[in-house]
């Protein structure tokens, strides 16, 4: 009986090391925290004061603006993204950098590297998409664009990480779906997917795996 017993807990153990080999699991759910409440930051400045107090959010062709305060706008939203998006990754670096430090792994793995290169490649697809939709002057599906092609990668993604994020993947899938019908609250539906939901997710990851 006690044979039997050590045999199985031998299986077990080596099921965790190919799945800590072949995944990467140092991705810390203070990340989705850090990343949600920095999405909602940025979504607070972009409609009190990027869009002058929400009156034109959305409007398909900036109507009542005239042409500088229309690139105005169109400079501030893209900064502001931009500066969410830096300071996100910069944050799922650090997050998941003291994660991995304690449990003396590698940061830097191959699956990280599969990880990164199927957010990388699918966001930069959607991120080319999103600017000719802004190009066109149909800056009201921008957030559902962002939400469907965010949440496709990380889809793509959760074959090399936690199996978890494939919930928030499904959830960014249909928030994106629903801000495609809902033209005139983009914002919103962009802060939930970014904002709430990553805040939701980050809190469940963190009691299940890192406390």
């Amino acid at each position: 009986m006690k044979e039997k017993t050590d045999t199985l807990q031998d299986i077990k153990v080596i099921r965790q090391m190919m799945e800590q080999s072949s995944k990467f699991l140092s991705l810390s759910g203070l990340s989705g925290v850090a990343a949600g409440v920095i999405a909602l930051l940025g979504a607070a400045f972009a409609y009190f004061f990027v869009l002058e107090q929400g009156a034109n959010v959305y409007d398909e062709y900036m109507q009542g603006l005239n042409a500088t305060n229309t690139t105005h706008v169109r400079l501030g939203l893209l900064l502001t993204a931009l500066g969410v998006l830096v300071l996100a990754i910069v944050s799922a670096w650090y997050f998941s950098w003291i994660k991995a430090r304690r449990a003396n792994e590698k940061l830097w793995s191959p699956a990280a590297r599969m990880v990164t290169l199927n957010l990388s490649l699918i966001l930069t697809v959607g991120g080319v998409f999103s600017l000719i939709l802004v190009y066109h002057e149909n800056i009201r599906f921008v957030a559902s664009v962002m939400l469907i092609f965010y949440g496709l990668a990380l889809l793509m993604a959760s074959r090399y990480t936690q199996r978890d994020i494939q919930y928030l993947a499904i959830t960014e899938i249909a928030l994106g779906l629903l801000a495609g019908v809902f033209l005139n609250y983009g914002i919103v539906f962009w802060s939930l997917g970014f904002g709430v939901f990553h805040i939701i997710y980050g809190i469940s990851m963190y009691i299940k795996y890192d406390r």
